[in-house]
């Protein structure tokens, strides 16, 4: 176990997370283009609900929210945290049909995967999609083997999570290799990866449910969220490119003991240390 496992396991243990009154840390993002709406969920509550554009669905966060057209058509820019339409907007090429998730790289890169089957111009064919930071200039990076639920980028190592509707995730380098699968049991769209806590997040659509997990498809937390309906598949959070050594659980005020701060600040320090 390496010492960021062990910096969350130890939270765990303590009641940082993953008890019964954990929630997420960072604010997660829910997108339902077909309804124009999208939902701030906050330790593990809507927050905000705002209006977006129609077929608003691909979204990339980093100091504001750049949501890209389920069918490559025009994205939009939304200021993060109120969700006001900031005016700027880029020209989309009409390429993709059923983007309907997206992620954020820290490469100045956004990733987007298709649904449905429906690629032009080759019909049956999904693709991992590839941006620039706006959604502009979206070219297709490799196929996929079914249709894609959702989307997020690893920064530690420049890789990418893809779910499906069949309860797995597919873990792929950037050039589209095959790195592994997880199985889970089961289905997650609008995947976001949370810096705070090196762990990712994605929504159960059956459930109503923000669900946490692992690089080995481990469920940490399975939050049911009240007020969600329609049709929502984009999800992330906003991503600020911290080094990795700083990316460890953020307690709630109260909730860890004292011994618990002095252990967590040990590893910590042992981790800097190497």
């Amino acid at each position: 176990m390496n010492i960021r496992r062990a910096i969350f396991a130890i939270a765990l243990a303590l009641g940082v997370s993953g008890s019964a009154g954990a929630t997420n840390v960072t604010s997660y993002y829910l997108f339902d283009g077909d309804n124009k709406t999208a939902w701030e969920i906050s330790k593990g509550a809507i927050v905000k609900t705002f209006t977006t554009s129609y077929y608003g669905y691909a979204p990339a966060i980093r100091d504001s929210i750049w949501l890209g057209n389920r069918d490559d058509a025009n994205a939009l820019e939304y200021e993060l945290g109120d969700g006001v339409a900031t005016g700027r907007k880029s020209e989309g090429g009409n390429n993709f049909t059923q983007v309907l998730d997206g992620a954020t790289g820290t490469n100045g890169k956004n990733y987007g995967v298709e649904c449905c089957g429906s690629t032009l111009p080759v019909p049956g064919t999904n693709s991992v999609t590839v941006a620039n930071s706006d959604w502009s200039d979206q070219t297709a990076l490799f196929n996929i083997r079914d249709d894609g639920g959702g989307i997020t980028y690893d920064p530690t190592d420049n890789t990418l999570f893809v779910s499906y509707f069949d309860n797995t995730i597919d873990h792929f380098d950037l050039t589209g290799k095959l790195l592994d699968t997880l199985l889970l049991d089961r289905t997650l769209v609008g995947l976001a990866y949370e810096e705070v806590s090196d762990l990712f997040w994605g929504w159960d659509r059956d459930a109503g449910n923000l669900v946490q997990f692992d690089r080995l498809g481990e469920i940490h937390q399975d939050l049911h969220i009240v007020g969600i309906d329609g049709n929502p598949f984009g999800g992330e959070m906003a991503i600020r490119g911290r080094p990795a050594s700083v990316r460890v659980p953020v307690p709630e005020p109260g909730t860890l003991p004292l011994f618990g701060f002095a252990l967590l600040a040990g590893l910590a320090a042992s981790r800097r240390r190497r």
